[in-house]
């Protein structure tokens, strides 16, 4: 139900989820200089404000002035963010998307409504395996064989060498999870998104442990110099709230908003590949 729609003539723009009872900052404007106002429904209420104009682009202006405007909101009280880009028809149509979820966002501004997000980038040089340089059946032995025979030894030869770095991948990311969970309630992680990005995690915190959070970041980029450790925020928490079926991590939307994503400004322009995601299970981190 909840559809960010990138171009209509009009719309509600949905910024966050609140207490009914809260109250919105003074003065506070949205996009085109309309004020922000609240549709109610029931215990909640959701933060709008009409938007006249056709697509709005995720420019980094923009982003940052949604993420403005969420950060004031969150000073008024528990709210849950919404991604940037959500539009919806009419406050009638905001109404019955809350009405919708309305359990499970009850649920999720009590959890994460005044909780705060910190996000984890670790880049590194992939590093070479044992036997890299020579692959099962090389040398004269490798040459007296078929091309067939050579296609699948080189195929051998792929396949240790990956998983020998997502071994060694994921024993980096449970020697960080190790020292940085303590500080935290909940904790996402991808192992290996992209060769070079070997971890990005989000580590969902209360905002009293942020600097502790911060100072055990440090110690780990000083123990690990041949890392790129980047770490980013304290943010509201996206990544936390509970999905829509089959959708993103936002409490509304199902649409794409890969611009309300927060990345260290020093984040990589890279490509995809493989990922292993964790799952926390018993306090412990598997993959």
């Amino acid at each position: 139900m909840w559809e960010a729609r990138g171009a209509m003539a009009s719309g509600c723009y949905v910024y966050a989820i609140l207490a009914r009872e809260t109250r919105l900052p003074p003065g506070l404007r949205g996009w085109g200089g309309a004020a922000v106002s609240t549709v109610p429904w029931r215990t909640l209420a959701a933060a709008t404000s009409p938007l006249q104009s056709g697509a709005l682009r995720p420019t980094e202006e923009n982003v940052w002035r949604h993420e403005a405007i969420v950060e004031a909101l969150r000073q008024q009280g528990p709210a849950l963010p919404v991604r940037f880009g959500t539009v919806l028809a009419d406050a009638d149509a905001v109404a019955h998307a809350l009405a919708e979820r309305y359990d499970v966002l009850v649920a999720d501004l009590a959890r994460l409504g005044d909780k705060v997000e910190l996000g984890l980038s670790v880049l590194w040089d992939p590093p070479r395996t044992h036997g890299e340089e020579q692959p099962p059946g090389s040398g004269v032995a490798r040459e007296a064989q078929g091309p067939g025979a050579r296609y699948l030894q080189a195929r051998l030869a792929a396949h240790r060498r990956e998983a020998a770095v997502r071994e060694s991948a994921r024993a980096l990311a449970r020697e960080l999870d190790r020292a940085l969970s303590g500080h935290a309630l909940e904790r996402r992680c991808t192992v290996l998104p992209t060769p070079r990005l070997v971890v990005r995690a989000a580590y969902l915190l209360e905002p009293g442990h942020v600097p502790a959070f911060q100072d055990t970041f440090a110690e780990l980029r000083r123990a690990h110099p041949d890392l790129h450790l980047l770490l980013s925020g304290p943010w509201p928490p996206y990544n936390f709230v509970t999905p829509p079926e089959g959708g993103e991590q936002s409490a509304l939307s199902k649409g794409p908003h890969n611009a309300g994503r927060h990345q260290p400004t020093e984040s990589p322009n890279v490509g995809t590949s493989s990922t292993s995601d964790w799952q926390v299970m018993d306090g412990e981190v598997t993959t």
